[in-house]
């Protein structure tokens, strides 16, 4: 199983680990709904929804904490929100810098062949720092990001 690296050197800035113990935190609170079954105040029939209403909680906290591009000898791991994708080195044309799809910022997209595609990344060089799901560096960070996810030659 390949060890993967993160493509970037920092995040938005020095409060960037605090992001995992908030979803630490927030993980356990997650849980609660779990003691009101154990203690009585919601009843059994209740259990199937709140067993999903955790799951779910879970699943969405999670896949928002660990957004980010990811490299190793096999490739690149583009990991939103809503999909991973994992592109083999042997399938990426070319890592590239454009405009995001429907933002006015620039953003660092991956170029397949085979099936030829253009994949959006979360990393950004602009933009908002406050917009979710998106690694905003700076311009120095950004053409390191991009050195790191062009394919090896």
């Amino acid at each position: 199983m390949p060890t993967w690296d993160r493509a970037y050197q920092s995040g938005q800035d020095d409060l960037y680990n605090l992001r995992y113990v908030v979803a630490g935190g927030m993980s356990v609170a997650g849980l609660l709904p779990f003691c009101g079954l154990a203690v009585g105040e919601v009843p059994w029939t209740a259990a199937p929804a709140v067993g999903a209403f955790v799951l779910m909680w879970q699943v969405v906290l999670w896949r928002v904490t660990l957004v980010g591009v990811f490299v190793s000898d096999h490739g690149i791991k583009i990991r939103l929100v809503h999909r991973t994708r994992v592109v083999p080195w042997s399938q990426v044309s070319r890592a590239w810098a454009g405009r995001a799809a429907n933002y006015d910022a620039w953003q660092i997209w991956v170029s397949t062949r085979d099936p030829e595609r253009d994949l959006e990344t979360p990393i950004w060089r602009e933009g908002s720092p406050l917009h979710r799901n998106r690694i905003v560096l700076s311009p120095e960070e950004f053409a390191a990001a991009l050195a790191t996810l062009n394919p090896p030659r």
